[in-house]
């Protein structure tokens, strides 16, 4: 019989509401059955409007999580309190959490006992507002770290003020920065689970020993206002629920669930990209801002491995605006290489100078940098480009395109010979190629040496047979060589290909006798 594992349960977020008691009661008893599926390590997020007010239901989900770890010697769990600070209601706060603590004392005496940190830790995290004065918010955050209750902060637009005070920051044991400024709790909820996954993000980035398209931390978020159960912030602002706490749904169905929908519904990779989209435009410290912009740059790395180059430029102008100065010649580059595959020339060739100090020594640099100005017609500095490439010594595949472009270019100007010899030289290394065929039965054909003109060309409709371009050429060599029989066959397989050729048809009819 084969074993299903299920997830552990990491994080499980909580909205208390005015619930009446036989929800509480449900509630309760859905988190109780839950802590049986939950990580050694876990984090239990209780998000609500009035902390005084929602003491009773907060005692009862406590009382839950003490009973759990009196069964589970090696577990422990992390209780974040999220609610506001009215300015008003310090104090009657401040006696909320010297009550929560009396009430789970038996943990601290545990952890004194052992020299260790207890396994049931209060943690506030304070939601201040305009009204709050920072000395009092100092103060009460000064005597939570006394009492060994280790306090954070959760700051949104209206409160991004308090991070310019470094004082008070260095009090918290951490800062949650929300988008936007709703007090709403769902918003609130979605904020909290939006700084994990970037938290996460960041962690996979560093160690590089996961991918972006793995699943995020196993959570769930529990819903005492509507009963319901969702596995992801994302799909909470969807409405799209796993199950509700208000029916008989036990915990092994809930997680069962979970592991289903993780497998089959969830994009994480997009919620990861979208997650630092919000990130990107907050005032975060710099060190948090310069792993957004990691972040950013990573995403853009992976849109342009997978082609998606539109996406993959925004990612790159992004991650410029927030990653350290001495990363941004890296950036730059890709970000031309980007600019490149979309036809952006002029852009990709500004981005490319940004980038020049850092990469002036590979030949690749010069190859793309020659590759915008070839695109736009300025075939005298792309040939400088694609030489100093060549005098860099690419590698044996790149070589043969880079010499392509270097006789294109001295067709393009005029100089058959020098094509000719760069082209040969191409050939000599490649082997069967279309495009150097193409182009040296050009060069050849310029030269005025119609029979060797005719033997390049010939090999390139062998490679390609639908080629309606090459067959003109053919055609054209024929004529000059003045075997008219051989070119007008030639320029009919030609506009049997492609009846838009206009040169050739007027060859044609001229060769036939044909006003």
């Amino acid at each position: 019989m084969q074993t299903i594992l299920t997830p552990a349960l990491e994080k499980i977020y909580v909205i208390l509401g005015t619930e009446d008691e036989g929800q509480v009661e449900r509630l309760c008893r859905t988190l109780s059955s839950l802590f049986s599926h939950v990580n050694l390590t876990s984090n239990l997020y209780l998000v609500t409007g009035n902390l005084p007010d929602s003491m009773p239901h907060v005692e009862r989900i406590l009382k839950g999580a003490s009973e759990f770890l009196r069964e589970s010697l090696f577990s422990r769990v992390y209780v974040h309190f999220v609610h506001p600070v009215p300015q008003g209601s310090i104090n009657e706060i401040r006696l909320c959490y010297q009550y929560l603590k009396r009430g789970t004392s038996e943990f601290d005496r545990e952890g004194f006992i052992y020299q260790e940190v207890p396994r049931l830790m209060l943690l506030p995290v304070l939601i201040p507002d305009e009204q709050n004065e920072p000395a009092a918010l100092m103060d009460l955050l000064d005597e939570f770290k006394k009492s060994f209750l280790l306090p954070s902060l959760y700051l949104d637009k209206s409160t991004f003020f308090f991070a310019e005070d470094e004082t008070l920051l260095t009090k918290a044991e951490k800062v949650y920065y929300g988008n936007g400024n709703s007090r709403e709790l769902s918003e609130i909820v979605c904020n909290l689970c939006h700084q994990d996954v970037l938290g996460d993000s960041c962690a996979m980035l560093e160690s590089g020993s996961m991918v972006m398209t793995d699943p995020c931390t196993s959570s769930l978020i529990v819903s005492a206002q509507d009963g319901m159960v969702y596995v992801c912030a994302n799909a909470f602002r969807k409405n799209q629920s796993l199950t509700d706490i208000l029916g008989q749904v036990n915990a092994d169905i809930i997680v069962a669930k979970y592991d289903e929908d993780g497998r089959s519904k969830r994009d994480c990779l997009l919620c990861r990209e979208r997650v630092v989209d919000l990130f990107a435009d907050m005032p975060l410290p710099k060190e948090t801002t310069h792993e957004v912009g990691a972040l950013l740059y990573h995403f853009g790395t992976m849109n342009q491995e997978t082609e998606n180059y539109v996406s993959a430029i925004q990612n790159y102008r992004q991650s410029l605006k927030l990653s350290p100065t001495e990363e941004a010649e890296s950036i730059f580059f890709r970000l031309g290489f980007s600019y490149t595959k979309t036809g952006s020339y002029d852009q990709a060739l500004e981005a490319f100078d940004r980038a020049e100090c850092a990469y002036q020594d590979e030949y690749y640099f010069h190859f793309y940098r020659g590759l915008c100005q070839f695109e736009k017609g300025d075939y005298g500095m792309a040939l400088e480009n694609f030489s100093e490439a060549l005098r860099l010594k690419p590698q044996e595949e790149d070589l043969v395109r880079i010499l392509i472009y270097i006789g294109t270019c001295y067709n393009s100007v005029g100089d058959y010979e020098k094509a000719r010899i760069q082209l040969e030289r191409a050939k000599e290394a490649a082997g069967p190629v279309k495009e150097i065929y193409n182009a040296l039965g050009f060069s050849y054909f310029q030269l005025k040496d119609y029979d060797r003109a005719i033997e390049n060309l010939s090999l390139a409709v062998a490679i390609d047979p639908h080629s309606a371009i090459d067959f003109a050429s053919l055609g054209a060599s024929y004529r000059e060589k003045g075997d008219a029989g051989k070119a007008i066959t030639m320029y009919e397989k030609a506009l049997t290909l492609d009846p838009s050729l206009t040169a050739a048809q007027e060859n044609l009819e001229r060769l036939k006798g044909k006003p």
